[in-house]
């Protein structure tokens, strides 16, 4: 081969000449040939991963989309608040034999309060004395007992008239303040022996 430069006659794998340092022919096609491949390749690999790219967008939305993936997952790992657990609680307001004094009345003030559930008065009573054996019971709020025990309209939870024996549950009453009596004002002279038992009973959350 010959230097297109000189003229000077080189050998064929010479890629500068001898004399002058022009480069030949085939040293001067090398680099353009590795250009264009380096380029192909770089725009190849980029157009492939966007193709990747899209196709595992494209799988995602379609398996999030599907029956029974995993995009709920979560919620069942959210377990529930356990169930409150009731307890029951008891208190006595009159047990055994207790006597009433004629034109008199015998009370006992409760509370109820908030937190005390299906609260409940329950029990019995049995009465002795004077000519009818009997005494009368009620069960209300402080101001409707005023008004019941002096004889006046009254609203009530419960309340006899004159009896000698009787069973009640009364209830559920609510948050507040109570009093369950045995009345004797009925009776001049005769003082009432009256056998009871008598409970509040309610739950409490645990």
């Amino acid at each position: 081969m010959f230097c297109p430069k000189c003229g000077k006659e080189l050998p064929d794998d010479s890629q500068f000449c001898l004399k002058c340092g022009q480069p030949t022919t085939a040293a001067a096609s090398v680099p353009k040939a590795k250009s264009r491949v380096t380029t192909s390749h770089i725009l190849g690999g980029i157009t492939i991963g966007i193709f990747l790219a899209i196709a595992i967008v494209f799988f995602m939305i379609r398996l999030s989309g599907m029956p029974g993936s995993n995009s709920s997952s979560p919620v069942s790992f959210i377990s529930s608040p356990p169930a409150p657990v009731l307890v029951p609680a008891t208190q006595n307001l009159f047990t055994g034999q207790i006597t009433v004094k004629p034109g008199e009345y015998v009370t006992n003030t409760f509370n109820v309060e908030p937190g005390m559930l299906n609260f409940h008065v329950d029990g019995q009573f049995s009465a002795s004395g004077g000519l009818g054996n009997d005494i009368q019971v009620v069960l209300a709020d402080p101001n409707q007992f005023q008004d019941w025990i002096n004889g006046h309209q009254a609203t009530v939870f419960y309340s006899t008239n004159k009896e000698t024996s009787e069973h009640f549950d009364i209830g559920p009453l609510g948050p507040g303040q109570y009093i369950f009596a045995f009345s004797n004002k009925f009776s001049i002279f005769a003082a009432k022996q009256v056998l009871t038992q008598v409970d509040a009973n309610w739950q409490t959350r645990r």
